[in-house]
């Protein structure tokens, strides 16, 4: 077959597919091999599509998410900082949150392989001042603990203390990252 015969069927084909396409258009019903990737921002129950706004700010270390609903004006922000491990799984994640009364909390997240009962521990400064959480649920991704900010995690925010996190993960034995503090007074100081 020449060249010409091979470009003529070339072009027919792509005719007859054009006419296909053209046609089930025509009909309502178009091929599906693409559809639209939905928002990666998942929107709150009662808000509306185009009502609510999300806000991600990068700080060094952690970085600040607010919603912001457009319609009632109410703005709810978090600070964040995940560690990842070598194939980029997230190892450890916290956020600095607020409890509807305004007291500030850290949600701290470790692999659901961990199990209910797990022991997070963090250890701050030379000393160390250590805190320990016990995860209290899991869903298929992450295990979940909590800490209320007390003096001594705000002492060492003001000083950004590196802070050394453990935790004991079955099959893979003890886990232990550093998660550094360094950046969240920087951020929280844009929140006042």
């Amino acid at each position: 077959m020449t060249r010409t015969a091979t470009r003529r069927l070339a072009c027919l084909a792509l005719a007859i597919w054009l006419c296909a396409v053209v046609n089930a258009a025509a009909q309502g019903v178009l091929p599906s091999a693409y559809t639209v990737k939905p928002s990666d921002v998942a929107v709150p129950e009662g808000e509306t599509l185009g009502e609510f706004r999300r806000m991600i700010q990068p700080f060094k270390n952690w970085t600040l998410i607010c919603d912001e609903s457009l319609k009632s004006k109410r703005r709810v922000c978090n600070v964040t900082q995940s560690i990842v491990n070598a194939q980029g799984a997230v190892a450890f994640n916290w956020s600095l949150i607020a409890t509807a009364d305004g007291k500030p909390l850290m949600a701290m997240r470790i692999p659901t392989a961990a199990g209910v009962g797990a022991q997070i521990e963090l250890a701050m400064g030379n000393s160390p001042d250590r805190i320990v959480a016990q995860t209290d649920r899991c869903d298929a991704n992450f295990c979940f603990a909590t800490i209320a900010i007390g003096n001594v995690l705000r002492r060492h925010i003001r000083a950004a203390t590196p802070c050394l996190v453990s935790y004991p993960l079955p099959q893979a034995g003890p886990i232990v990252l550093e998660a550094p503090l360094d950046g969240l007074s920087g951020v929280l100081a844009k929140l006042k």
